[in-house]
């Protein structure tokens, strides 16, 4: 018992000292870029609003299409409606960015609500491994497509053929992933080793053959599948615009040869499990590449500032919203049912 309070003595400590470290370090970077900081908060002042306006609504327009994205994917095997979908895609996204251990938290509610409108457990698990490789792999395009504006002209001619290139790859996938046959000749070897792994009775061979077929009997449509990487990438673009849009309202030119590539660095850095939603590294990594690649800096720091203000503060009420109505919390309790007189009586007699 003593050894349990001093470990968790200790891990106070360590958490408190760690968070000094950070207010420390925070201090230390608002001071020494203060003037930078102050000029890109003159920048948010004077930005256009009507240009703000339009980048909040690219970012609906991103959050929508990723709601889309995931019912083309559900849509083989579940009933979920496509505003359901939308609003479990936006809560989805807002738990795993809110929270730390979001991703784990965020595939546990997305596995509840594919199983409420009817999706199997495999299913289920699947649809969740889907949409995560096809959203990555669609970054990846527009990523590919960064690295070659990147280069020079001469260079990037060259290294362009690299973006068709993953655009082929990710049919591939889409194509792979709409036929039940490559996944269960993967699935069925996997399957005997783990059970054997957990000693399985007869290594578990009854529910293997379940699986199998459960899979075969449900599985998402190529077209459906191809439709789904193709709004996966309008769901990567319409957010990129916000980026785009943050420096045309602050009137500062926009650095084109590095945009993409430090788009996709940021977005990989919020998936690091740093801190909740990338809070801090984004925006850190985010200005640093854009700078690097001839932003300045008080533009390049105001136009992410503008850019995560949209794109993380303005969704998370949104998702939060989103989680309530989809697990029922805003609906009222039933009163319970008023006892007659004449039953009432009819029981005392």
């Amino acid at each position: 018992m003593a050894n349990f309070f001093s470990d968790k003595r200790a891990k106070r400590a360590a958490g408190l000292a760690f968070s000094l470290v950070l207010i420390v370090a925070s201090a230390y970077v608002v001071s020494t870029q203060y003037a930078e900081l102050k000029s890109a908060l003159a920048q948010i002042e004077g930005a256009n609003i009507s240009l703000i306006a339009l980048a909040a609504l690219s970012e609906l327009g991103s959050v929508i299409s990723f709601g889309i994205f995931n019912y083309l994917i559900l849509r083989g095997g579940s009933t979920i409606p496509l505003l359901t979908s939308i609003e479990t895609a936006t809560a989805n996204t807002t738990i795993n960015n809110s929270i730390p251990g979001g991703t784990a938290f965020a595939s546990i509610y997305a596995f509840r609500q594919y199983r409420k409108y009817d999706a199997t457990p495999l299913f289920a698990s699947w649809a969740i491994i889907t949409i995560n490789v096809l959203s990555g792999a669609s970054l990846a395009i527009l990523a590919a497509a960064g690295v070659a504006l990147s280069f020079k002209t001469s260079q990037g001619l060259d290294l362009i053929l690299v973006v068709p290139g993953i655009v082929l790859a990710l049919l591939l996938v889409s194509y792979l992933l709409a036929k039940p046959r490559f996944l269960i000749a993967i699935a069925r070897p996997t399957l005997r080793l783990s059970f054997r792994l957990i000693r399985h009775p007869k290594g578990g061979e009854p529910a293997i053959i379940e699986i199998c077929e459960a899979f075969n009997d449900h599985h998402p449509k190529l077209k459906d599948l191809l439709l789904a990487t193709v709004i996966a990438t309008f769901n990567w673009i319409f957010d990129a615009l916000v980026l785009v849009l943050a420096y045309e309202a602050i009137g500062k030119p926009i650095p084109w040869s590095g945009l993409l590539l430090a788009y996709g660095a940021g977005q990989l850095a919020a998936n690091l499990p740093v801190t909740p939603g990338g809070l801090g590294v984004v925006e850190g990594s985010l200005s640093i590449a854009l700078v690097a690649y001839g932003g300045a800096q008080s533009s390049a720091v105001a136009a992410v500032l503008i850019y995560r203000l949209i794109s993380y503060w303005m969704t998370m009420p949104l998702g939060f919203i989103s989680y309530f109505v989809t697990t029922g919390s805003f609906k009222l309790k039933r009163a319970p049912t008023p006892q007659y007189e004449g039953s009432a009586l009819q029981n005392e007699s």
